[in-house]
């Protein structure tokens, strides 16, 4: 079973990747390539970069998704997020006052623009 330690996404390594892609660019613009190898060189730092994102995502999956639980969890126990009856949200509260326009109050008679 593995610890909370080792279930913590490593967001350093993420920053370390994103320097290593400014440290490449940089690299690529001070380097005077021809026109195709500046190409060639863009090409590479991308893949390298998608790849070593991908690798990031690969290894620390378990803990995004218990991070991605964790805040389903906080949500749905929040009552500032979802609302109640008693206390609904902003939201709720705007399309209630919608709704409420073409809504019939009785089977005769509308409330609200009529077409």
């Amino acid at each position: 079973m593995h610890s909370w330690r080792n279930r913590r996404a490593r967001w350093n390594l993420l920053s370390l990747i994103l320097l290593l892609a400014v440290g490449g660019l940089a690299l690529d613009h001070k380097l005077h390539f021809t026109p195709t190898g500046h190409k060639i060189a863009l090409l590479l730092t991308v893949a390298v970069i998608y790849g070593l994102i991908g690798l990031w995502i690969r290894f620390n999956a378990a803990a995004l998704h218990d991070l991605d639980d964790m805040e389903y969890r906080k949500q749905s126990r929040d009552p500032s997020v979802y609302g109640t009856l008693e206390s609904p949200t902003r939201t709720q509260l705007h399309y209630r006052e919608i709704t409420s326009f073409y809504r019939p109050a009785s089977p005769n008679r509308r409330e609200g623009p009529q077409p």
